[in-house]
């Protein structure tokens, strides 16, 4: 909606001469009550409104469709009084409280003023405030008492036994109604609540068209390839989401209405980007409630912990007590099950409820469930993570110094979802030629992995890459509008020194200090010489960097003497060559990669994405938009 008028607005243009009269009449018959401060008039027998401003307005929830509000106005006035037979007058600035009431229904219906006083601008705030667009007022730490009030009038039952949430019977107590139909062609909008009779557009699959379609008022429209494309648990949160905003949000629709009819529709879309934004909108607010509320519905705060209880005692029985990572994989599997909400979301109620040994299981990076990891308890602090996505990562490579210092050094490299110190205790090559943790390393991650706080998400100002902030690992942290950011904190340092410790007796540091000391070599005898050291002959080096046959020649004859950067990089990556080498090769080769998008991604590939193979960089380099190694050999790959 491109422009919101305010209650305030909306008021001041439809009862300006109610309130004017008002306070007229008040001011009149209660001079001796003003504040006065006129030097000339001090205690004043005669007083006037001469005009007013609305300032703000305080508004009160209430039961039904109507609503309390206090209007605070500063008022124009003029004064009088007789001393000694002189008539002397005045003018002064006073502020009132006047206090109203209104109906919501099609409009502002059945306005009244109850009462008119002097304005205090001490008095406290009432309960159950809206904002100036009748949007609650309603803080994160309100959320479980909003979720609580819901159920005790929806389904009280809920609250006293854990039980999964009846979802169809809340929404015939509501009187609600739910239709499913496919509302877009390309899935984009799981659910919409209607405010109001109205035509909507449906997509018609059958005639691949859009086709009108009336609906009435309290219908929850659904598609219902949610179960197929998510999962039953996703359905029920588009459901109960709906709900919250018709229980929440239909004062905000109704006051929208005095000035757009055509505003009838809240629409939950899928996959909606969370920007950083210095002003919040009534809608950004709207959604920021009934995604935050509706899972707490689902899985009410004392219910919720019960069960928890009584699975985590169930698995430690099945398990023993020391199987952490087993047991509490299974929790959030039966407790998503037993609630009928997806894993993600059973996990990230666990999170919120402070059982933080889940942040190992079940989680999402770069559109794939990683391995499950534990940790030790007092490890991991509130708002903290041992995994990243790669966008994250560039973006925190780009944005601090020190996690490109520690990320420069080659001590590292990503490894499922995780910044693992390089070494064979905790990286494993799999049979697929892919890395992967070792199972220690998966049972000990604070001994071995770099750790990050989740910290407000400012990606909108980011300039060097477009930001992938759709990725879902953020969804299965307590808040996912956060972002993991390096900190160079006691835990970093001391894997960071472990890893120091570590290079010192690897044997490829070792063989590096013998190989970078023939320093009369030219790039294409320091290439050569890795060709043969790795044992690959022309068909492996051209399948592992996509570089032709002629290129190998080249190098082999030592006649490839101004490689273009692409060609370099496209070896190092190739070869799996270490950051010390790689340096080695692009110094021979003339080159010093610099800040720009594409060399910083190069740059990171080389000293932390080293053992992926050059079609995974590419995948990385694509997914941040920038120009893949050898894009012609690669397209021909993998099309």
């Amino acid at each position: 909606m491109a422009s919101v008028s305010s209650f305030r607005d909306v008021i001041a243009n439809m009862y300006y001469n109610d309130l004017f009269d008002e306070l007229s009449e008040y001011i009149e018959d209660n001079p001796d009550k003003l504040e006065s401060n006129s030097y000339h008039v001090q205690s004043p027998d005669e007083a006037a409104l001469s005009d007013f401003d609305i300032i703000t307005i305080d508004i009160t929830d209430s039961p039904g469709n109507s609503i309390l509000f206090d209007v605070i106005v500063s008022a124009e006035i003029e004064i009088a009084e007789t001393v000694r037979r002189n008539r002397e007058t005045d003018g002064i600035e006073q502020w009132f409280r006047i206090s109203c009431r209104a109906d919501l229904d099609d409009g502002i219906q059945n306005f009244q003023i109850n009462s008119v006083s002097i304005y205090n601008k001490y008095r406290e705030s009432k309960l159950g405030r809206l904002s100036e667009y009748l949007v609650p007022i309603i803080e994160k730490e309100q959320f479980d008492d909003v979720a609580t009030e819901f159920l005790s009038e929806f389904c009280p039952e809920a609250l006293s036994t854990p039980m999964p949430i009846p979802v169809d019977e809340v929404v015939k107590r509501m009187g609600l109604k739910v239709k499913e139909i496919q509302l877009t062609k390309h899935f984009t909008i799981f659910g919409q609540i209607v405010f109001g009779d109205c035509t909507i557009e449906y997509f018609d699959r059958n005639e691949r068209t859009y086709k009108p379609l009336e609906v009435s008022r309290g219908t929850i429209l659904v598609d219902p390839n949610v179960y197929f494309m998510r999962n039953v648990g996703c359905m029920n949160n588009t459901i109960i989401h709906e709900c919250v905003h018709w229980y929440k949000h239909r004062k905000y629709h109704e006051l929208v209405k005095t000035y757009n009819s055509d505003a009838l529709l809240i629409s939950c879309r899928v996959n909606e980007t969370t920007k950083y934004k210095k002003q919040w909108t009534p809608e950004d607010w709207m959604e920021w409630h009934a995604n935050g509320i509706a899972p707490r519905i689902l899985m009410p705060k004392s219910m919720t912990i019960k069960k928890i209880e009584e699975l985590i005692k169930k698995n430690e029985l099945l398990f023993g007590n020391h199987d952490r990572l087993n047991i509490m994989e299974n929790v959030v599997y039966e407790l998503a099950d037993f609630f009928q909400v997806s894993r993600i979301a059973a996990k990230i109620r666990m999170l919120d409820l402070g059982y933080k040994e889940v942040e190992g299981v079940y989680t999402y990076v770069d559109d794939h469930f990683i391995s499950n990891y534990t940790f030790k308890a007092d490890s991991l602090h509130k708002n903290q993570t041992y995994s990243i996505s790669l966008s994250d990562s560039f973006f925190e490579y780009y944005a601090n110094p020190e996690f490109a210092k520690i990320i420069d050094s080659g001590n590292f490299i990503y490894v499922d979802g995780h910044y693992v110190i390089n070494d064979s205790k905790y990286i494993k090559r799999l049979e697929n030629g892919s890395l992967d943790l070792t199972d220690y390393a998966k049972l000990h991650v604070d001994e071995c992995c770099l750790l990050f706080d989740l910290k407000l998400n400012k990606a909108s100002k980011m300039d060097i890459v477009v930001y992938l902030d759709s990725i879902m690992f953020r969804k299965a942290t307590p808040d996912y509008n956060r972002v993991p950011t390096f900190n160079p904190d006691k835990h970093n340092m001391e894997v960071f020194n472990r890893s120091e410790e570590l290079k010192k007796f690897h044997e490829e540091f070792v063989e590096e200090g013998q190989h970078l000391s023939r320093t009369t070599q030219t790039f294409s005898q320091a290439v050569y010489g890795h060709i043969k050291r790795k044992g690959y002959n022309k068909v492996v080096f051209i399948e592992k960097t996509l570089l032709s046959g002629k290129t190998y020649d080249r190098i082999k004859n030592n006649e490839l003497n101004n490689p273009t950067l692409e060609t370099v990089v496209a070896i190092c990556i190739g070869l799996e060559l270490s950051p010390t080498y790689s340096e080695e090769i692009l110094r021979l080769a003339g080159y010093t990669l610099n800040n720009t998008p594409q060399q910083l991604a190069y740059k990171k590939l080389i000293h932390s994405y080293r053992g992926h193979s050059i079609y995974e960089c590419n995948e990385v380099l694509e997914a941040l938009r920038l120009s893949p190694l050898c894009a012609k050999a690669y397209k021909e790959m993998i099309s």
